[in-house]
């Protein structure tokens, strides 16, 4: 929290920099409350009497008389999308003639006055969506945001893309950058989310999808992914086929959601009262070389081991490579499989066992839902829990 002024009346101002909040935000508490979450509400009224704040009645009436009508008034007031009352004010040939009456009505209202000025700015503002993934080369992030590329273009919008690389306190100088291209929604894929990254959000007003994020949020679209099910599920199977010695190959095993994972296997383990020591991790990317070290170190202590289940595709590859340079039979001495399988999985010897997410459907699952929730024809906040699928092939 920042220091406020020590001398005459607190203000607004002196509230938000207590905070680490907009003005706005703070204004928007004292006349909307409910249009604000719960914790930044608790919060700046927490701020107000900690502060002494007395509210000047009479220079509300004259901010809000005076207050200029926005983009946003104009859409919240007749019910449709912020985009869909700029796109009205552009062309109203686009607009179904319904929504049209509505927010025709909705101006006329609300004594709303176009900002030629701001025209180019809210053009750019509307037509880009900020995206926050883990690693430029992480697979499922590229498929997932091709797909979701693909399918907001369509609407004539645009991704601005930054990594976060599972660096909680670095995220939220790249989203604090991100949101200052002053995108429509903002989407995070996987992302750790501390407590200033959601201030910033919370701050910026904007529609925000939540994607196997580590914390949850009040965001419009969240959706969370399985990784402790698949884990476990996977490994469940394993012992249901036999295996008793099933060890754990991780990387990027520092951030919470890979920790998911690992919690998964362990659980399925110790269920069946069997070993859950045998675990190689690593808090670095995942590799085929990895892979075939981790293997080797734990051949070496555990001889006996006769399944591996990995956090990566990557990381199965390279102990297949390992297994073939040792001449070991796959699945008959060792048996391989993985957590984040794609369709190359299928064109390995032999092919691999992996619990799959189809990540380019979930782009544009991602897309539609977003489109939907900018157009205000989905106005409701989604919530829902994506599954992995089991792929059983030849290598267990």
């Amino acid at each position: 929290m920042r220091k406020r002024r020590t001398s005459g009346r607190v203000t607004l101002q002196d509230i938000a920099d207590y905070v680490g909040v907009g003005t706005m935000t703070v204004s928007r508490v004292m006349r909307t409350p409910e249009l604000v979450s719960d914790s930044i509400r608790s919060k700046v009224e927490q701020a107000a009497r900690s502060l002494g704040y007395t509210p000047n009645h009479d220079a509300s009436a004259v901010v809000n008389s005076t207050q200029r009508v926005t983009l946003q008034d104009v859409s919240r007031h007749a019910g449709v999308g912020v985009m869909t009352v700029s796109r009205a004010l552009r062309d109203p040939a686009l607009v179904a003639d319904s929504s049209l009456k509505k927010i025709n009505a909705a101006i006329e209202a609300l004594g709303y006055i176009p900002n030629a000025s701001a025209s180019a700015l809210a053009a750019s503002q509307h037509n880009t969506v900020a995206v926050l993934y883990p690693f430029q080369q992480d697979r499922a992030s590229v498929r997932f945001l091709q797909a979701l590329q693909n399918t907001v273009s369509k609407q004539q919008f645009e991704l601005v893309m930054a990594c976060h690389e599972y660096h909680q306190h670095g995220e939220a100088r790249i989203v604090q950058k991100l949101l200052q291209n002053r995108p429509a929604a903002l989407v995070l894929l996987g992302a750790p989310l501390s407590s200033q990254t959601l201030a910033f959000i919370e701050a910026a007003e904007l529609v925000t999808v939540n994607v196997g994020g580590a914390e949850a949020f009040n965001a419009d679209i969240s959706l969370d992914l399985a990784f402790m099910e698949a884990a476990e599920r996977l490994t469940q199977k394993l012992l249901a086929a036999g295996y008793r010695k099933i060890a754990y190959i991780g990387a990027h095993t520092d951030n919470r959601l890979q920790k998911q994972q690992l919690n998964g296997w362990r659980k399925a383990m110790l269920a069946r009262y069997q070993n859950a020591d045998l675990i190689r991790t690593v808090p670095d990317a995942p590799s085929l070389q990895f892979g075939r070290y981790a293997m080797s170190e734990l051949l070496q202590s555990h001889p006996d081991m006769d399944a591996v289940i990995c956090s990566h595709e990557e990381i199965a590859f390279g102990i297949l490579h390992e297994c073939q340079r040792r001449l070991l039979k796959v699945p008959y001495d060792l048996a391989v499989a993985c957590l984040e399988g794609s369709a190359d999985c299928d064109h390995t010897f032999p092919t691999l066992t992996a619990m799959h997410l189809d990540y380019a459907a979930l782009g544009q699952q991602v897309g539609e839902r977003l489109m939907s929730m900018l157009e205000a024809t989905q106005t409701e906040p989604l919530v829902e829990r994506i599954n992995y699928t089991l792929e059983w092939r030849a290598s267990t």
